[in-house]
């Protein structure tokens, strides 16, 4: 079998207002040397549409909702792997006098090519499990119904941000997500894809750059 290499990556995380947040160090595994229809065949991200967010932001603000996010730590972790696959000792963790042997990864690893879609259908199989049905047009959005009462979630990779009808059933999806995954509440959205979201009594409005111009979009009355 081929052993895929890994390494270590340092990373920055800021804040909204650009303060430095925390210092991150990731173990990613060198995916670019995986070669199609050998090391792995599909792959697949799951990427929100801009266009079905600002749907989301349009109907909450029509109906008066609050829209809500949450962050999944360590996403791609979470994916299990169908295939075989195995990388090499981690610098600095190797184990001495056993430097030869490698390890064989039962879940996704970050940059792996299988990493994504492992990501995927974990939580697709959450949602489907938990009675959601999926959007035959939109692989990342989910809705649930009952009684009147619904429940609409969209996914951006490692972000879920989710609006409804009725509070008690938004209650219980964020505990049950907090059960299963490992998850902050972020409350209400107000940061998403570089782009601020306010919330208030006026309606919801998105803030963004592009093209070193300010736009403001507002979405209600």
């Amino acid at each position: 079998m081929k052993t895929i290499g890994v390494k270590w990556i340092y990373e920055t995380k800021l804040k909204e207002n650009r303060e430095i947040d925390k210092f991150k160090a990731r173990l990613v595994a060198k995916g670019y040397t995986q070669q199609y229809e050998v090391d792995y065949t599909k792959v697949f991200e799951p990427v929100a549409k801009m266009d079905t967010i600002r749907i989301l932001l349009s109907l909450s603000a029509q109906h008066g909702w609050s829209i809500y996010q949450l962050d999944v730590k360590s996403a791609f972790l979470h994916g299990e792997l169908k295939e075989e696959v195995y990388v090499q000792q981690p610098i600095g963790f190797g184990k001495l006098g056993e430097e030869e042997k490698v390890y064989r990864l039962k879940k996704a690893l970050y940059r792996l090519k299988q990493e994504p879609r492992a990501w995927y259908n974990k939580i697709e199989t959450y949602f489907l499990c938990n009675d959601f049905e999926r959007c035959f047009c939109e692989h990342t959005l989910f809705t649930k119904s009952k009684g009147g009462k619904i429940l609409i979630v969209s996914l951006h990779v490692d972000d879920l941000i989710y609006t409804r009808n009725d509070e008690n059933m938004c209650n219980v999806f964020r505990s049950s997500m907090m059960l299963g995954f490992d998850m902050p509440d972020l409350g209400r959205m107000r940061y998403f894809l570089g782009i601020k979201i306010l919330q208030n009594n006026h309606g919801v409005f998105m803030y963004q750059r592009k093209y070193a111009k300010d736009i403001l979009t507002r979405f209600g009355t």
